[in-house]
C-alpha cells in the first residue's frame, strides 16, 4: 500500500509543467572565458617564462574582479 501512494505522489509531480518564464538564469558572461585563459597564461608561464605568469596573474584579477562586480540582474524592461 505505501508503494502505490510513493507512486502516486512521484506521477504528480512528473506532471509540474515548467514553462520558460519560470525559468531564471542569471545572464550571460564573458568573464568567465577570461578568466580560464588567465589562469592557462599562469600554467604556460611557469613552464616557459617568469613574464608569462605576471601577465596572466594581472589577466586573472582583472577578470576575477569584473565576474564579481558584474550586476546579477541585468535592467528589467517594461511590458
Amino acid at each position: 500500500m505505501a508503494e502505490s501512494t510513493a507512486e502516486n505522489q512521484s506521477t504528480e509531480t512528473i506532471k509540474t509543467i515548467i514553462t520558460p518564464e519560470d525559468i531564471h538564469l542569471p545572464p550571460n558572461s564573458f568573464w568567465p572565458i577570461i578568466l580560464a585563459f588567465g589562469f592557462g597564461m599562469i600554467a604556460f608561464g611557469l613552464a616557459i617564462n617568469l613574464a608569462l605568469v605576471i601577465i596572466g596573474a594581472v589577466v586573472t584579477l582583472v577578470a576575477a574582479i569584473g565576474w564579481v562586480i558584474e550586476p546579477v540582474h541585468p535592467e528589467e524592461e517594461e511590458h
